[in-house]
């Protein structure tokens, strides 16, 4: 997907990370909408996410209008939440089943730990035998200093922030949101070519405003303006449920992603967010 070399093994010790998502659709199971129908997928998550509760959840979509004020489109669907103690949650619907950890992830071993076992209980017990699609997010959300409210323009390579974040904007001029999206498509290759289709990425970043709605498992608002970084990378089309071979595409796509945001973290930013390489 990128052309750029592999991330080294690093930590951030102030990450602007506040959720990272793993999805997996399939074609509707209507028993899922059921106690009888979910109970067998329980039994199998119970040991990693002892809890369970049914919900309406807000599916929002980001919108940011001209004058700078926020809002989204949003409509609820019926869906299980599996979580435990440590912020990590799993939200299962009757066609997808969507894994979150919170701004306390750790890294993406511990991720894949998780993953691995939801996409076996889907299989085991819900009797899923078909993927149609399978996606990594990671939303990063890095919320400005009030004293210093040009810091952003620092944090990321100039190649990311475009020419909104240069001496284009005169220092007088207040810039009250900038949204680039880029879609991207790549044939997988070498090691990669394990999937069945293109491997697309929807990346989405620039200046928001606070208040600004932002999707996630659970829609969230920055109290104050913030760098967007949204980096969503998927393989959509029909394939075999396959445990092995989802959570292997699952680790390729993380890889690209870390390349990704290793790059784009400027070295100044790199001090601020307080990366470490190990």
């Amino acid at each position: 997907m990128f052309g750029l070399d592999p991330a080294p093994s690093y930590h951030l010790a102030r990450p602007p990370i506040v959720e990272a998502l793993g999805q997996v659709r399939f074609p509707v199971l209507a028993r899922l909408n059921s106690l009888d129908g979910i109970a067998p997928v329980q039994d199998r998550l119970e040991r990693i996410f002892p809890y369970m509760k049914l919900e309406q959840v807000q599916q929002v979509s980001l919108f940011v209008g001209a004058s700078g004020s926020s809002g989204g489109e949003n409509r609820a669907i019926q869906t299980w939440r599996f979580t435990d103690d440590s912020g990590w949650s799993v939200i299962i619907a009757p066609d997808r089943a969507t894994l979150s950890a919170d701004q306390r992830y750790e890294g993406f071993s511990q991720f894949a730990d998780h993953f691995y076992p939801v996409l076996a209980a889907l299989a085991e017990g819900a009797g899923v035998s078909r993927a149609e699609r399978l996606g990594l997010r990671y939303l990063n959300v890095a919320e400005i200093p009030l004293n210093d409210k040009g810091a952003w323009r620092q944090w990321f390579r100039p190649e990311l922030v475009g020419w909104s974040g240069s001496e284009a904007v005169a220092d007088t001029t207040r810039l009250l949101t900038s949204i680039t999206q880029t879609h991207l498509s790549a044939a997988p290759v070498g090691e990669l070519s394990g999937p069945p289709v293109d491997i697309q990425a929807l990346i989405r970043n620039g200046l928001i405003p606070a208040e600004t709605m932002i999707p996630g498992s659970q829609p969230r608002q920055p109290h104050h303006p913030a760098y967007l970084l949204d980096i969503d990378l998927f393989i959509d089309a029909p394939q075999t449920f396959d445990v092995e071979e989802l959570s292997r595409q699952m680790t390729m796509l993380h890889d690209q992603i870390d390349r990704f945001f290793f790059w784009a973290v400027a070295e100044e930013g790199a001090r601020y967010f307080g990366r470490e390489l190990r």
